[in-house]
């Protein structure tokens, strides 16, 4: 049986706007997908995207969810879906929503 992919997008602003005092996105993403990985092993594709950068602009569904207004940064959708849009990133709602679409 072939295992379900589930593809895990960590939407976040550029580097150089983070405080230098604190963990930058890179590692906060590196943390994501670790703790991510650990729960659900190889049924996770991560992507790290960055606003403006070229994958930004390839990933309409991100872009349409920001114009209208329904998230701000940091945001992480599965599947296309919404499943964290606090001000930090909640892993313990990224990993509800991957459970759920286990379920389905």
């Amino acid at each position: 049986m072939k295992t379900k992919i589930f593809l895990v997008e960590l939407f976040t602003i550029p580097q150089a706007a983070c405080d230098s005092g604190k963990a930058n996105w890179t590692q906060v993403g590196k943390m994501v997908k670790n703790q991510l990985e650990i729960r659900f092993g190889n049924s996770i594709e991560f992507r790290h995207i960055e606003f403006m950068s070229e994958q930004w602009f390839e990933n309409q569904k991100a872009q349409e969810i920001l114009e209208n207004g329904e998230v701000n940064f940091p945001f992480v959708l599965v599947d296309g879906e919404i499943a964290s849009a606090d001000k930090k990133i909640n892993v313990s709602k990224v990993n509800r929503a991957i459970q759920l679409k286990i379920q389905q």
